[in-house]
């Protein structure tokens, strides 16, 4: 359980809704600016409706946190980021979410005490990236949707940072910052926030044998929406502190509709505890009401993967309440006394009912009226005209002494001191420590920008790589003079032999190849037992490095002491701008790969010193913990190759890594920007790995010497049907 209690969190498309959800008794709300948010086409706020809505949320005790959990290109960051996070710190905003490592730098070094969370999009799924992002600075680890509460105790049990869990709303079938699909097909970034959703789109699921396989419906990849109301007893018993509710892209009926039902039963389980919390089948079905595909799931909470969690059929968000009112805002009562006098100084006291907040004013010194002298009760009702504030006069009094001249300017002036003051003074004792926006200004670190990169010309040294996915592969590349590295997936190794792996190994020094490990891309508890048995063998003497996919592999050989400098980053884990690669750098790593979704200008600015880029190979457009062999066949713990076809009658390879258990969905198509590789060299990259995933050894033959006469320089015929990816278009 965490010490601080549940925070009730909501969306916030838009200022009005974020009004809304407050009063309807959000304990938080989180929402995006015009920059840098995971939902680029919400409604969002600009600058000044983000600093109001900040101060409205503080002034009821309820706080506000900025997305800007995208990452971001050299020129995004360096122009506009400093200056657009510095209006919210000075607002006063009480967290920002964060994916992109070098937006956290920045942050971290300009606005001292500004709190930090890590976002979804980091794809946290086990205790080692928590504790590791903890230590790099982090307060709160918005932990993975496919983690279960069994899991988030345990990160809690290890982790100080607070945890943070989707409660309610839509679901991605890929792991949160790890879908490609939108990107590739269309431009549309999800790591920038604009993703197209082709996963609520039809599918087709071919078996190994190439026949079509039996699923109940096409839909095979929309997830139902997640309702974890019955859950959040548990959720709570396992230190989850923030329950979050998805939904910045709906409209208000649905988020103050959801957030009203969260509030009562959140209420309802800290009067009565768990043992007579209760859910009936109304409120279920008010929830259904508001919003739902195909119906609720939990199933992640409790368990790895069902079919159970798929719509199967059309995913269309289905709800039959259109409009719900919201609530009024709950005001507070002014009891006080203004005393007007003649030739002296106005005073006002006044106090706020049922709070510590008060405030003694002195204003302007009265002249002796000629004419219009002021009347008690004309100038109450002109004093107090509070407006659309957060005040309604209470036990108010005005006393007129002599003959004074009261202008209607001094009034408004004394009267907008006095909310001012007050409000200051309701929100410190809601918020405790408060820090005005005077302080935050003086607080804040001028902005050092990152000198751009010098092209270097071409350093002569174009190394070849490699990766595979099953130990055929792996054999092919063993002694071949024209691969300097070769990336093995950790699981190849655990049906190896002693001799086998002695053999491999020799065969490798002999060859003087470079072995790093592939760790898991998605590195779950079920992951630990059998990497630790590799780790503990003699044959990880033989490693010479490892290549991490996530946070949570990173954290885990940070833990083991494994030297930093033996740590290569692959793609998922982004650099996509010089201050991502300079912190990754700090921590000791120097070997990174470059993001996929970099085009070719913004490759050329990019820090590349120690990168390698992948110049060849189908690239994985999602990691889904919901596996479409299960779903479809049943899970028999057997390596299979299934295909999806989507509606243009492409085929898509899906590979089962059962050790791990998850799948990886492979682009038709394979990237290939072999005839750049001397193009690339002058961008400072000196390693180019090719990615085989579902290739024979002839096809990975023939791909190795295309790439060794490229590299020359040679022309070569290319007949295959590729993509440049994102080489030439970029993304938005």
């Amino acid at each position: 359980m965490s010490e601080k209690g549940l925070e009730l969190l909501s969306p916030a498309g838009n200022p009005e809704i974020a009004r809304a959800v407050i009063n309807a008794g959000a304990d938080a709300i989180y929402f995006g600016g015009d920059l840098f948010g995971a939902r680029a086409y919400a409604a969002n706020f600009n600058a000044k409706e983000g600093a109001d809505i900040i101060r409205y949320g503080h002034l009821h005790g309820v706080k506000s946190y900025l997305t800007i959990n995208t990452l971001l290109k050299n020129t995004e960051i360096e122009r506009s980021l400093y200056d657009y996070a510095r209006a919210y710190y000075e607002a006063g905003v009480d967290g920002v979410l964060v994916q992109d490592f070098g937006v956290f730098r920045l942050l971290k070094d300009s606005f001292p005490g500004l709190k930090l969370h890590a976002s979804t999009q980091m794809t946290v799924a086990n205790v080692y990236g928590a504790r590791f992002l903890q230590e790099q600075g982090f307060e709160r680890i918005v932990v993975s949707r496919e983690v279960s509460i069994a899991e988030m105790a345990r990160i809690h049990k290890s982790c100080q940072a607070d945890l943070e869990a989707f409660v309610h709303g839509a679901l991605c079938v890929c792991y949160s910052g790890q879908c490609y699909m939108s990107s590739m097909f269309g431009g549309r970034s999800g790591n920038r926030g604009r993703c197209a959703q082709p996963c609520r789109l039809p599918y087709t699921v071919i078996g190994d044998d190439g026949r079509k396989l039996s699923a109940a419906g096409p839909y095979v990849l929309s997830m139902k929406d997640l309702c974890g109301l019955e859950d959040i007893p548990a959720l709570d018993a396992a230190g989850v502190y923030s329950l979050k509710i998805e939904g910045r892209m709906k409209q208000m009926s649905y988020a103050l509709g959801v957030v009203r039902v969260y509030r009562a039963m959140v209420d309802q389980y800290l009067e009565r505890g768990r043992e007579n919390y209760r859910v009936d089948s109304k409120t279920i079905e008010r929830l259904l009401d508001l919003g739902n595909r195909k119906g609720f799931t939990d199933i992640w909470l409790h368990q790895n993967n069902s079919a159970d969690m798929i719509t199967y059929t059309e995913p269309s968000h289905q709800h039959r309440i259109c409009q719900v009112k919201g609530e009024e805002e709950e005001k507070y009562f002014l009891d006080g006394e203004l005393i007007l006098e003649e030739k002296k100084p106005v005073y006002l006291e006044v106090n706020v009912r049922g709070h510590a907040a008060s405030c003694r004013l002195i204003g302007e010194e009265l002249a002796t009226a000629s004419r219009q002298i002021a009347e008690e009760e004309s100038v109450a009702d002109k004093f107090l005209q509070l407006g659309n504030s957060s005040f309604l006069p209470g036990d108010f009094s005005v006393k007129v002494i002599g003959k004074p001249f009261v202008p209607v300017s001094v009034l408004k002036k004394l009267r907008r001191k006095m909310q001012r003051e007050l409000e200051d003074r309701l929100i410190a004792e809601h918020m405790g420590e408060y820090f005005t926006r005077e302080q935050l200004q003086r607080a804040a670190r001028p902005f050092t920008s990152v000198p751009e990169r010098k092209r270097s010309g071409i350093s002569g040294k174009t190394d070849l790589s490699a990766s595979v996915m099953d130990r055929e592969q792996l054999a092919y590349l063993i002694g071949n003079s024209k691969i300097s590295a070769v990336y093995c997936p950790a699981e190849i190794l655990l049906g190896m032999s002693l001799e086998q792996c002695d053999r491999m190994f020799l065969q490798i020094r002999k060859s003087k190849q470079k072995f790093y490990l592939s760790l898991p891309q998605i590195f779950r508890r079920h992951s630990e037992s059998w990497l630790e048995q590799i780790l503990s063998s003699h044959a990880a003497a033989w490693i010479d490095g490892f290549m991490v996919s996530s946070f949570d592999a990173m954290g885990y050989l940070h833990e083991r002491g494994i030297d930093a400098g033996k740590i290569i980053f692959d793609y998922r884990l982004y650099t996509m701008n010089n201050r991502a690669v300079a912190q990754v750098r700090s921590w000791g790593c120097h070997h990174l790969t470059a993001p996929v979704e970099l085009n070719r200008a913004e490759l050329m600015h990019r820090d590349n010193e120690g990168s390698m880029i992948c110049v060849y190979g189908h690239l994985p457009l999602m990691i889904t913990t919901n596996c479409l062999v299960k779903d479809t066949m049943g899970c028999d713990h057997c390596a299979h190759r299934l295909a999806l076809e989507d509606r243009k009658g492409a085929r898509m390879r899906v590979l089962n890594r059962c050790d791990s258990c998850y799948n990886l969905i492979y682009n038709h198509l394979p990237t290939m920007l072999l005839d750049q590789i001397q193009e690339l060299a002058s961008f400072g990259f000196q390693e180019f790995r090719l990615d085989f995933s579902t290739e024979s050894p002839d096809q990975m033959a023939e791909i190795i010497e295309r790439a060794c006469r490229f590299a020359r320089g040679d022309r070569v015929i290319w007949n295959e049907n590729y993509t440049r990816g994102h080489y030439r278009r970029g993304v938005e």
